[in-house]
């Protein structure tokens, strides 16, 4: 995180693992608690277009065949419904640097947003307390 803030985004497999992982668990929290959450954008900061793309936590539906709980990169624009665009670790390098940079604010609300429907204390929402504590 103190990379990212720094303008050094970490590059390299591990980056691309801990995105990876922070999906998947992000996959099983959002399924088990069921709380939406339209979090910090994450559009071209560089454009000043931030609000374009934002961090979404809700059920998304990507086609036909493919839909479920999860936190995605959503189109942030008024006709687009929040549309999913692409999963954390699916994003390029300069998105990349501003969603790390994001993901503390995206999870204080998070918890926020669980806390207000009641569910901080499940198993669930206990995680995404304590992953808001390490960010």
């Amino acid at each position: 995180m103190r990379e990212a803030r720094a303008g050094n985004l970490p590059k390299g497999p591990e980056l691309d693992a801990a995105l990876t992982a922070l999906d998947e668990e992000m996959t099983r929290l959002a399924g088990t608690l069921k709380v939406e959450h339209l979090g910090p954008g994450v559009g071209m900061a560089d454009m000043k277009a931030e609000h374009v793309y934002r961090l979404v936590v809700r059920h998304h539906v990507w086609d036909t065949t493919t839909a479920g709980w999860g936190l995605k990169i959503c189109d942030g624009l008024d006709n687009n419904d929040l549309r999913p665009m692409w999963p954390v670790q699916g994003v390029g390098r300069l998105r990349r640097q501003q969603l790390v940079a994001a993901l503390p604010e995206f999870f204080r609300g998070y918890a926020a947003a669980v806390a207000a429907a009641g569910k901080a204390d499940t198993p669930a929402g206990r995680r995404v307390k304590e992953l808001a504590g390490l960010l």
